[in-house]
Protein backbone atom coordinates (compact mmCIF):
# COMPACT_ATOMS: atom_id res chain seq x y z
CA UNK A 1 0.00 0.00 0.00
CA UNK A 2 1.28 3.36 -1.12
CA UNK A 3 2.23 6.00 1.55
CA UNK A 4 1.04 9.49 2.42
CA UNK A 5 4.28 10.03 4.04
CA UNK A 6 6.49 12.54 2.97
CA UNK A 7 10.13 12.04 4.03
CA UNK A 8 11.38 14.42 6.45
CA UNK A 9 15.02 14.74 6.90
CA UNK A 10 16.89 13.34 9.89
CA UNK A 11 13.46 11.27 10.79
CA UNK A 12 13.49 7.39 10.71
CA UNK A 13 11.21 5.12 8.79
CA UNK A 14 10.28 1.34 9.02
CA UNK A 15 9.59 -0.12 5.29
CA UNK A 16 6.30 -2.32 6.44
CA UNK A 17 6.98 -5.26 3.92
CA UNK A 18 10.46 -6.44 5.34
CA UNK A 19 11.13 -4.41 8.48
CA UNK A 20 14.15 -2.52 7.05
CA UNK A 21 14.85 0.51 9.08
CA UNK A 22 16.40 3.62 7.95
CA UNK A 23 16.77 7.70 8.57
CA UNK A 24 16.19 10.51 5.72
CA UNK A 25 19.72 12.00 4.87
CA UNK A 26 18.42 14.61 2.23
CA UNK A 27 15.66 15.38 0.20
CA UNK A 28 16.41 17.02 -3.00
CA UNK A 29 12.69 18.25 -4.40
CA UNK A 30 14.29 19.39 -7.59
CA UNK A 31 16.09 15.71 -8.75
CA UNK A 32 13.43 14.13 -6.80
CA UNK A 33 16.12 11.71 -4.75
CA UNK A 34 15.70 10.78 -0.89
CA UNK A 35 19.06 9.34 0.34
CA UNK A 36 18.63 7.14 2.99
CA UNK A 37 20.91 5.51 5.72
CA UNK A 38 20.10 2.15 6.96
CA UNK A 39 20.41 1.49 10.75
CA UNK A 40 23.70 -0.74 9.43
CA UNK A 41 25.16 2.44 8.03
CA UNK A 42 24.46 1.63 4.58
CA UNK A 43 23.32 4.53 2.61
CA UNK A 44 21.18 4.52 -0.86
CA UNK A 45 19.07 6.88 -3.19
CA UNK A 46 15.77 6.31 -4.01
CA UNK A 47 13.28 8.29 -6.44
CA UNK A 48 10.47 10.23 -4.99
CA UNK A 49 7.91 8.26 -6.84
CA UNK A 50 9.21 5.03 -5.20
CA UNK A 51 9.22 6.25 -1.90
CA UNK A 52 5.48 7.10 -2.39
CA UNK A 53 4.71 3.46 -3.67
CA UNK A 54 6.28 1.71 -0.41
CA UNK A 55 4.59 1.35 2.46
CA UNK A 56 6.56 3.21 5.11
CA UNK A 57 5.94 3.91 9.08
CA UNK A 58 7.65 6.23 11.18
CA UNK A 59 9.38 5.20 13.96
CA UNK A 60 11.46 6.33 17.14
CA UNK A 61 15.14 6.47 16.30
CA UNK A 62 16.75 3.30 17.85
CA UNK A 63 18.81 2.80 20.29
CA UNK A 64 21.95 5.12 20.11
CA UNK A 65 24.18 2.74 21.43
CA UNK A 66 23.71 -0.17 18.53
CA UNK A 67 23.29 1.63 15.93
CA UNK A 68 25.68 1.33 13.33
CA UNK A 69 28.16 -0.58 15.75
CA UNK A 70 29.31 -3.86 14.03
CA UNK A 71 30.48 -5.10 17.26
CA UNK A 72 27.37 -5.07 18.75
CA UNK A 73 27.10 -9.33 17.50
CA UNK A 74 30.53 -10.37 18.50
CA UNK A 75 31.17 -12.08 21.71
CA UNK A 76 33.06 -9.60 24.06
CA UNK A 77 35.29 -12.51 25.15
CA UNK A 78 36.41 -13.94 22.02
CA UNK A 79 40.53 -12.90 21.21
CA UNK A 80 39.92 -10.10 18.26
CA UNK A 81 42.34 -10.66 14.81
CA UNK A 82 45.85 -11.15 15.31
CA UNK A 83 45.60 -12.16 19.35
CA UNK A 84 47.04 -15.17 20.99
CA UNK A 85 46.09 -16.91 24.22
CA UNK A 86 49.89 -15.97 25.54
CA UNK A 87 50.79 -12.59 25.28
CA UNK A 88 54.32 -14.25 24.55
CA UNK A 89 53.30 -16.05 21.78
CA UNK A 90 52.65 -12.95 20.34
CA UNK A 91 55.82 -11.85 16.88
CA UNK A 92 54.29 -8.94 15.61
CA UNK A 93 56.23 -6.39 17.63
CA UNK A 94 59.61 -8.64 16.72
CA UNK A 95 61.67 -7.73 13.36
CA UNK A 96 61.12 -9.86 10.35
CA UNK A 97 63.60 -12.55 9.83
CA UNK A 98 65.77 -12.64 6.80
CA UNK A 99 64.49 -14.94 3.82
CA UNK A 100 66.34 -17.61 1.98
CA UNK A 101 67.27 -16.08 -1.86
Amino acid sequence: MPTDTEPIEGNWYEAIEDGARFFVVTVDEEEGIVELQHDDGATEEITLGVWHETDLAAISPPDEDVLFDDSADQDDEAPGCCQTENPEDDVWGEPLTELDE
